[in-house]
């Protein structure tokens, strides 16, 4: 029941089943994201054309403005998955009503989930690079997209394990991270294959991205949004099912 291909499919399941639905679900969460999107390429041009191996930031006009526009897509893609979880899970663990508080529960989660991601990405990064420097005889764009995935592969083992507190806390019933651990630890293996396939997923779209060269920012925000979009939910699809699967023991969708 919950090999990785069977949890991947009843995610994609999750959100292709019915599509117009799915948009109109997460609608509020894409005006926003698409309001900051056309605010960036009007204003701020120049971070959608960074370059993420070597950015510079010094091409950078307003870091006030740029904080401004990041934090609002911060907020409004965590909107998108507080929406996404509440959908996805009402039928079967009816949510307590939408609040401010329930909403910053959320984020504080996002957050301390990405400290823990930005510690254990720093303590993975600098050894896989010390190693592909020592491989002078490969190209080094391999070399990177070697790192990325090894690394996003870790990364995101890790988040699934840990992830839970998410869905949790977006219908208000919170759990803690040793509990989504203790909860996931029976299909840890199985995790590895769904990381992989993330990781894989994650890994060529950015390397499709980067392959294309763009430098006009409207180019890059017409082929990024979408690619965010998709990729969000489907990892915010994956983590309700697990959420329903390990904690509740039931199925959504």
């Amino acid at each position: 029941m919950n090999s990785a291909l069977n949890l991947l499919s009843h995610a994609l399941g999750l959100v292709t089943h019915r599509p117009f639905k799915t948009l109109a679900v997460v609608a509020p969460a894409l005006v926003v994201m698409c309001g900051v999107g056309l605010t960036t390429a009007a204003f701020a041009p120049e971070l959608l054309t960074l370059d993420p191996a070597n950015p510079d930031l010094e091409t950078i006009k307003s870091a006030e403005l740029a904080l401004v526009l990041l934090t609002t897509f911060i907020l409004s893609y965590a909107l998108m998955a507080v929406l996404w979880h509440r959908h996805t899970l009402k039928e079967s663990h009816k949510p307590l009503p939408m609040s401010i508080p329930l909403v910053f529960g959320y984020l504080w989660r996002v957050f301390a989930l990405a400290l823990i991601q930005l510690a254990a990405g720093i303590a993975l990064v600098i050894p896989l690079i010390a190693l592909g420097k020592t491989d002078a005889a490969g190209p080094a764009l391999t070399s990177m997209m070697l790192t990325t995935f090894v690394t996003q592969l870790l990364l995101m083992w890790l988040s699934l394990r840990l992830s839970l507190i998410l869905p949790a806390a977006a219908v208000g019933r919170p759990i803690s991270i040793s509990q989504s651990w203790t909860a996931t630890e029976p299909l840890s293996r199985s995790l590895w294959g769904v990381a992989a396939a993330l990781a894989f997923i994650n890994t060529t779209l950015s390397a499709l991205i980067m392959s294309f060269g763009l430098t006009r920012a409207s180019h890059a925000l017409a082929l990024e949004l979408p690619i965010y979009i998709i990729e969000g939910l489907l990892i915010f699809s994956v983590l309700t099912t697990l959420y329903a699967r390990q904690i509740h023991n039931n199925d959504v969708g």
